[in-house]
């Protein structure tokens, strides 16, 4: 077995043992590689307390052994490969280096993925992208903003990055295939796992001219918790984020912390001060973590693009 191929089993194994973001888990990973921390967490080595000096791991330790299944994981690896699924690993040549930018912007926060399961063209992680998230039950204002923004992102060969979600990411994934643009959906279920189940056709859609990517195992099923962490993820994964449209208990504004806590340039664009479902973006706003925007080409400036950068052939 290759050293790559031993470093995919452990961390697929790892992934199925613990949640997407696991810091405790990382910190033994970076100490030992994930194939020895697999090793040493199967035979409850002393040396892990000796040389992680945090005496969490002893109870963390049983809890993982107790999720522990090698053989298992060697058939669910083998059964995602036959499907034709990609197994992206840091190192790698097209692992998405930003996803490291993490881990230096704050040490204690969740830690990076383990791994990547992607469907599509994975060489559009090392592309420029834009963000685009908002709010689920999104107005006919905030759908129309989206759709705007988004087809002049694709228009500039720029690559659309949201979450598949009703609302305005489906709507932003939509202008963009619409266009003929590239767009990414990065989800909180495994890639072989389409949802929300009414947006299946939509994200085999992306999958075959774009690419759908998560941190989860193949046939994983979404929770609170993963859709938590898919946020930061998209934060990452993005050179800047736009929220057209976002509530004041939104789950885009903490992409938008994050992104803004990773140093990435973060629009919002303004809605009518009577609009509940503008007031996330008004937040953003007030705060300084986002730049007001008011349509695709003062997003793209976000990346940086000139205003007479001529669009795409």
């Amino acid at each position: 077995m290759s050293t790559r191929d031993a470093d995919l089993l452990a961390r697929f194994a790892w992934s199925r043992i613990v949640e997407p973001g696991d810091r405790a888990a990382a910190v033994l990973i970076n100490a030992f590689g994930a194939a020895e921390a697999l090793d040493r967490l199967a035979s409850i080595d002393e040396q892990i307390r000796k040389r992680v000096v945090n005496a969490s791991y002893a109870p963390l330790a049983e809890k993982w052994l107790a999720r522990h299944d090698m053989s298992q994981a060697q058939r669910e690896l083998e059964q995602a490969l036959a499907a034709g699924l990609t197994a992206l690993l840091p190192g790698d040549e097209l692992w998405p280096a930003r996803l490291g930018d993490q881990e230096s912007a704050d040490p204690l926060a969740p830690a990076q993925p383990l791994m990547l399961w992607a469907r599509g063209d994975v060489a559009l992680l090392q592309k420029p992208s834009l963000a685009i998230t908002g709010a689920r039950a999104c107005t006919g204002y905030g759908e129309h903003v989206t759709r705007e923004i988004a087809d002049h992102a694709a228009q500039r060969s720029v690559t659309v990055l949201a979450g598949a979600s009703y609302g305005v990411d489906g709507a932003a994934h939509r202008a963009a295939l619409a266009a003929a643009g590239k767009t990414v959906a990065v989800l909180a279920s495994g890639v072989d796992r389409a949802y929300p189940a009414g947006h299946r056709e939509l994200i085999e859609r992306i999958a075959e001219a774009g690419l759908t990517v998560s941190e989860v195992l193949p046939g994983t099923a979404p929770t609170r918790w993963r859709f938590l962490m898919r946020g930061r993820v998209i934060a990452a994964l993005a050179d800047a984020v736009v929220v057209p449209e976002a509530g004041a208990r939104s789950g885009a504004l903490q992409v938008a912390q994050q992104a803004h806590g990773l140093g990435r340039r973060v629009g919002a664009v303004p809605g009518p001060v009577t609009s509940a479902a503008s007031a996330g973006c008004h937040m953003l706003l007030q705060q300084g973590t986002a730049q007001l925007v008011a349509d695709g080409e003062e997003a793209l400036r976000l990346l940086g693009l000139s205003h007479n950068e001529r669009r795409r052939p």
